[in-house]
């Protein structure tokens, strides 16, 4: 007997621990009161009521409907509008410049002819095997920036090279990267783009290189395959780790984003993506709207950037100042609303923009250029999270999904509107 009590009081003491840990976990609850509320899967809701507990939506719907809970929190938010947070589908936000490993030396051995210090080891050469989450850093300031544009989701992507890596989706919920990871990693991300002094060093050279690479991961795949089925007999395949971190994306098909700089780009990803069968999506694609007929056709996802700069080469670029600050302020700020026009579905990105300030002047301009507010919307929040493969917790106000939302003060893509709340996996924070 006395054995069987012993037992007992450990089981207790484990039941009472593992409780007191999982009470720890546990978030605040919240009741918002007296909003206006967008939820984006359904209609508005003139005066509603939100119910945020432990992180996740509870209730959401009209005031008199919505009861509060006895334990919350409550928000008096009369005035203010409710919306789901907003979900930027590719940035470059919390990236560090690549800097050499601690302790290492920077002797006189190692310094070129006419060079007065050594030349850094790239710590994070880009690759299809490199993984961003490896180089951010997070940067207070840069939280708030977003947190001010409506922000709470961000997909980071490398910015460097022709294979660039794999990016991460972040939810902007705090002061440390890992607990706000949603997915890691999401996709590899791949540039046109040329090498200096080595190749390839010309536009020619890249695709060739991205087609004998796809060619090379699918043959080194399928080397693996038969030599997994037979074992005996065959010469074991050599160990490749640039192939070995590209199979997943050419056989098992996981998503690659294709940078496209230009509408050249895109006519490039697109033969590329239905030549090796890939998952691809497009970025960046500013030019979208010149090639509006293929990318309806294609079906493939398109990610649009809200940097409204020519492209580099561009006929905007070439002729003058003038003329490339009126394709700045005309042309590429009605790039969404062209899309829109053609019946072309997008996610609308902060790709090239610095801060959260830019990404709300550009969607201001981009509004102002014809793109239905609607429409604005839905690219920022569902059909951000639906491309991202991640519609089923964000993109919309509904119960069960993760607690990322804002209240502002007045609507938004409106000039004088400002965030008064930003809840991020139910996270507040005011401003």
């Amino acid at each position: 007997m006395r054995i069987h009590k012993h037992r007992l009081v450990l089981a207790l003491a484990v039941l009472t621990l593992t409780a007191a840990t999982a009470a720890a976990d546990v978030g605040p609850t919240y009741f918002i009161r007296n909003c206006r509320i967008f939820p984006v899967a359904g209609p508005p809701i003139a005066k509603g009521a939100i119910v945020i507990r432990d992180g996740l939506i509870e209730a959401v719907g009209p005031l008199e409907k919505v009861a509060a809970p006895p334990d919350a929190e409550v928000i008096e938010a009369e005035g203010l509008v409710a919306y789901p947070g907003l979900v930027v589908a590719h940035t470059n936000l919390f990236i560090e410049a690549p800097q050499p490993a601690a302790g290492e030396a920077r002797t006189a051995a190692f310094v070129m002819p006419g060079q007065t210090t050594a030349p850094q080891e790239d710590r994070f050469p880009p690759g299809p095997g490199q993984l961003v989450l490896s180089q951010l850093k997070f940067k207070k300031a840069s939280l708030e920036s977003w947190h001010k544009a409506g922000v709470t989701t961000v997909l980071v992507a490398p910015t460097r090279g022709i294979f660039q890596g794999q990016s991460v989706l972040l939810n902007l919920n705090g002061e440390a990267l890992e607990p706000m990871v949603l997915r890691q990693p999401l996709a590899l991300h791949v540039n046109f783009t040329v090498n200096r002094g080595t190749y390839p060093s010309s536009l020619m050279g890249t695709i060739s290189y991205l087609r004998q690479s796809f060619l090379d991961a699918g043959y080194y795949a399928a080397h693996q395959a038969q030599f997994d089925r037979l074992r005996r007999g065959l010469k074991r395949p050599a160990y490749d780790p640039f192939l070995e971190a590209l199979v997943p994306f050419v056989r098992d098909r996981r998503p690659i984003v294709f940078q496209c700089n230009n509408q050249e780009d895109i006519k490039r990803a697109l033969k590329l993506i239905a030549e090796f069968k890939l998952s691809g999506w497009l970025t960046g694609a500013n030019e979208a709207w010149r090639v509006a007929a293929e990318l309806k056709a294609s079906k493939v996802p398109l990610l649009v950037t809200l940097d409204l700069r020519p492209p580099t080469g561009s006929q905007f670029v070439t002729q003058g100042e003038e003329l490339k600050k009126k394709a700045e302020a005309e042309v590429y700020p009605a790039n969404a609303a062209n899309l829109v026009k053609a019946g072309v579905p997008f996610a609308l990105t902060a790709l090239g923009l610095a801060d959260g300030a830019a990404f709300t002047k550009n969607v201001l301009a981009a509004v102002k250029a014809g793109l239905p507010k609607d429409k604005a919307l839905e690219a920022l929040t569902l059909l951000a999270a639906r491309t991202l493969g991640v519609d089923r917790e964000l993109g919309t106000l509904e119960p069960g999904k993760i607690a990322n939302l804002i209240l502002t003060k007045g609507e938004l893509f409106e000039e004088k509107t400002t965030m008064d709340r930003v809840f991020a996996d139910g996270v507040m924070f005011k401003y």
